[in-house]
């Protein structure tokens, strides 16, 4: 399980990723994306977020904690 979640989303905000992250505990990593609005997998030309996500959906490979990807 991996989740991503940009910091700044007034539609889903980040404490409420958190909180689902927290829940599943080491099953899972959460990839959070310095970016703003609501959609992180591709978001204002930011490579790291999508980079790991489609890493662990093509090979299950997940890194080994969870990752803050900069602008």
């Amino acid at each position: 399980m991996e989740d991503g979640q940009n910091e700044r989303d007034v539609s889903t905000p980040l404490a409420g990723a958190r909180r689902m992250r927290a829940a599943f505990g080491d099953r899972a990593r959460m990839v959070t994306v310095d970016g703003v609005g609501h959609g992180a997998y591709r978001v204002h030309g930011n490579e790291c977020g999508p980079v790991t996500v489609t890493r662990f959906l093509l090979t299950g490979d997940r890194p080994e904690r969870d990752r803050y990807c900069a602008s």
